[in-house]
C-alpha cells in the first residue's frame, strides 16, 4: 500500500506562490537588453578623445564631429569593382572668393581640426617599441654572430638552429637584437643591451 504524505487540503511551494500572486515573471527583454549594453559598452582609452566625447550621440556621430573616421575601410571604398559607363556632364567652377568662404567656415568649427591635431602630435611624441630578448635568446645570437659574423646562411644550417629559421628571418632577428644591445637596456633576468 502506498501511503501518501501529503494532506489532501494544503498546496506547496510554487502552487501556493502562485495563489498568493508572488511568483515574479522574468523579463527577458530587460536581461538581453543589460547584456547587449554589456557587449557593446563603449571603452575610450585615449584621454583626447575622452574629454570631447559627447554620450548622446551614437559613435559615427563622435567620429564625425570630432574629424575623425569611425569606419577606415569605409573612407577608402573604391568602386573599381563595378563597371560604370562614364556620361558626359555639364561642370560648373565655383569661384575662388566661395571657396574660400566654406574653408572659413571648417576653420570656425575649429573642434574637429582641434582633437586631430592633438592626436597627431600625440603619435608623433610616442617612443619607438624596443624588443626585448631573454638571455637565451642573447646567448643564441652572440654566438652565433661571434661564429658565422655575417654569413647568416652559415647561422641558418648550424645546429643552435632548433627553431629552423631561415637566414632571411636570422638577419632580422640579429639586426633587431643589436638595437636591442646598443640601446643600454637590461632586462630583469640579467642579459645586457
Amino acid at each position: 500500500a502506498v501511503v501518501s504524505t501529503q494532506s489532501t487540503g494544503t498546496v506547496r511551494g510554487r502552487q501556493r506562490n502562485k495563489r498568493r500572486g508572488t511568483i515574479r515573471k522574468t523579463n527577458y527583454g530587460k536581461i538581453r537588453k543589460k547584456q547587449y549594453n554589456k557587449k557593446h559598452k563603449v571603452v575610450i582609452t585615449n584621454d583626447i578623445v575622452r574629454e570631447n566625447w559627447d554620450k548622446t550621440k551614437t559613435i559615427k556621430e563622435n567620429f564625425s564631429d570630432l574629424g575623425l573616421v569611425a569606419d577606415p575601410n569605409a573612407a577608402y571604398r573604391t568602386t573599381h569593382h563595378k563597371k560604370v559607363q562614364p556620361q558626359e556632364m555639364e561642370v560648373e567652377f565655383a569661384a575662388l572668393s566661395e571657396y574660400k568662404d566654406t574653408q572659413r567656415e571648417t576653420e570656425e568649427t575649429g573642434k574637429e581640426t582641434e582633437v586631430v591635431r592633438k592626436l597627431e602630435e600625440q603619435s608623433k611624441e610616442t617612443a619607438p617599441v624596443i624588443r626585448h630578448f631573454s638571455p637565451a635568446e642573447c646567448e643564441l645570437w652572440e654566438g652565433l654572430v661571434s661564429d658565422h659574423g655575417s654569413d647568416y646562411k652559415a647561422m641558418a644550417r648550424d645546429k643552435r638552429n632548433t627553431h629552423q629559421h631561415t637566414p632571411k628571418q636570422i638577419r632580422r632577428k640579429i639586426e633587431s637584437y643589436l638595437t636591442f644591445k646598443n640601446s643600454g637596456y637590461k632586462t630583469k633576468m640579467g642579459c645586457v643591451g
